[in-house]
């Protein structure tokens, strides 16, 4: 077969500037000056000299650059390889937003997939036909956006990566993001078929850097099953010049088509000296930020609940979006409620997810959602539909069924649903206009609290009630070993609103041992 590489629709196609190029950066920003300039939302592209790139290399225009910003925000990371965070505003990751902006940018994602060509039919060994989408998300971030997409793609099959170790099952295949702060990740198909299946094989993620991560994982999925063509789908794809000009090499080199598309093709240009200058900001810039736990041993259930004490305590210097609390219950309740989840119905794709399991969780849902309600309701000796704002929070990877449970409930009450996910991604918080996340709360993970995890622009008196959903596995009465509570995640939100933990069995099912070992794929998005 002929290797192409098509002309990449928004679907993307710029060609660019070489990758070494780099707008010239403005004059530094003294520090002195840098309050001053806090009143321009753009104050932080300024300083830290970014520049905005389309078509070419070309300075982006008014409407491009709009577009951009659209989509995301700006931050600083705590990750001393990267400088800065695009934050995306439709995602529900690290910004909370209404449960039908994020479906909405997955089901766009998914128009502009199905209007790529047919896939090719496979002429080597192996598959001959091409029947079945096969979706792959990148955990963490990206879960829910690939099941979005796949919602959208008929008798597609849907599976994401994942950083949980489950007991009994074995990863079929590893890959590794360089840049990451957290730098492995496996497939675990329960049916390790599923990825020979034939057809496009679609990997999904919130954006595109520098691309390295989805070339990686083509090369050794193209190693484990080979087909015709292969497709990668993000909400920005800010690949340089370069970056673009590997995808055709590597489309040459296996003999096949590989397509991108996203909401938003941009590059921004980093001045060389980026890190440098957002220490300078992270100095000059200073606001409280709730203390950062230190991380403790997942049985030492004093520690967990001592961080969270210390979470409480700094809680107050956080800031967001101030409500009334209303006719709410007092900061700091918690309610547990348990909701009808029928057996085999999985939480997420982390082990596979098929059209027949969306369509179970569709049935099942407004069950949820009432029994979600009336907890809220009796914890307040009240209406449940009678109120503020309300957040829906997933926990890191599960992602999509606490997006679905938010739309669910979005479409039982008058009060306003937002979305969003506690995230392992450690982001700098700064209460300035212009700057995308204001304030931070951060906790032992619930899941391994040898390490911490974060929740963004969560503050007292945003919220009037938070109703967090956790599998069983993290409460500790799921099928793994050992699990910790969530002591340290519900007491940081308690200082917040009151909570609501909303919690679904784990699904861990039984596969034997896969036919392949895994193969570690270097690279950074």
């Amino acid at each position: 077969m002929t290797a192409v590489m098509p002309g990449e629709g928004t679907r993307n196609g710029a060609a660019g500037q070489p990758a070494d190029h780099l707008a010239d950066p403005p004059a530094q920003t003294p520090a002195a000056n840098l309050a001053a300039n806090l009143a321009d939302e753009d104050w932080l592209w300024e300083a830290l000299g970014l520049g905005v790139e389309i078509r070419g290399g070309e300075p982006a225009d008014e409407l491009d650059e709009l577009a951009l910003r659209r989509l995301v925000g700006l931050a600083l990371r705590r990750n001393p390889r990267r400088a800065h965070l695009l934050v995306s505003r439709v995602l529900g990751k690290h910004l909370p937003v209404p449960p039908e902006v994020a479906l909405d940018a997955g089901a766009r994602l998914a128009a502009l997939v199905r209007a790529l060509p047919e896939p090719g039919r496979w002429a080597g060994p192996g598959p001959a036909a091409a029947p079945v989408p096969i979706v792959i998300g990148y955990c963490e971030t990206a879960t829910a956006l690939g099941h979005a997409v796949a919602d959208g793609l008929p008798n597609s099959h849907y599976l994401h990566t994942t950083r949980r170790q489950v007991p009994g099952s074995t990863p079929l295949l590893e890959f590794v993001e360089s840049h990451s702060h957290a730098t492995h990740h496996w497939l675990m198909p329960q049916d390790p078929e599923v990825l020979a299946q034939p057809g496009r094989l679609l990997l999904v993620d919130d954006e595109l850097s520098t691309g390295r991560t989805a070339l990686g994982t083509i090369r050794i999925l193209h190693a484990f099953a080979p087909r015709t063509d292969y497709a990668v789908a993000a909400l920005v794809d800010a690949r340089p010049p370069a970056a673009r000009a590997a995808f055709a090499a590597l489309a040459a080199e296996l003999g096949v088509r590989i397509d991108v598309v996203s909401l938003v093709a941009a590059t921004v240009a980093v001045p060389v000296d980026v890190t440098e200058r957002a220490t300078r900001i992270r100095g000059s810039v200073g606001t409280a930020a709730a203390p950062e736990p230190a991380p403790g041993p997942a049985a030492d259930g004093s520690a967990r609940a001592a961080a969270g004490a210390d979470i409480a305590a700094g809680a107050d210097a956080a800031s967001g979006a101030a409500g009334d609390a209303g006719s709410a219950g007092p900061a700091g309740a918690v309610t547990r409620v348990t909701v009808p989840w029928p057996a085999g119905l999985p939480d997420g794709a982390r082990h596979g997810w098929s059209q027949h399991t969306r369509e179970r969780l569709t049935a099942e849902l407004p069950a949820v959602a009432d029994e979600v309600l009336a907890g809220i309701g009796a914890a307040r000796g009240g209406d449940p539909n009678a109120g503020g704002d309300i957040l829906v929070l997933g926990t890191e990877e599960l992602m999509y069924v606490p997006m679905r449970l938010a739309q669910c409930l979005a479409e039982r009450t008058e009060r306003r649903i937002f979305y969003q996910s506690t995230t392992r991604s450690p982001v700098h918080p700064l209460d300035v206009d212009g700057y995308a996340i204001r304030s931070a709360l951060t906790f032992p993970a619930p899941d391994d609290p040898s390490r911490v995890s974060h929740v963004y622009n969560v503050a007292p008196g945003r919220y009037e009630d938070i109703v967090v959903v956790v599998d069983a596995a993290l409460d500790g009465r799921g099928p793994v070993p050992g699990a910790p509570a969530v002591d340290g995640l519900v007491v940081a939100l308690g200082a917040c609103a009151p909570v609501t933990v909303v919690t679904i069995p784990s699904h861990v099912p039984p596969r034997p041992a896969p036919a392949a070992g895994g193969h570690p794929a270097e690279g950074a998005v």
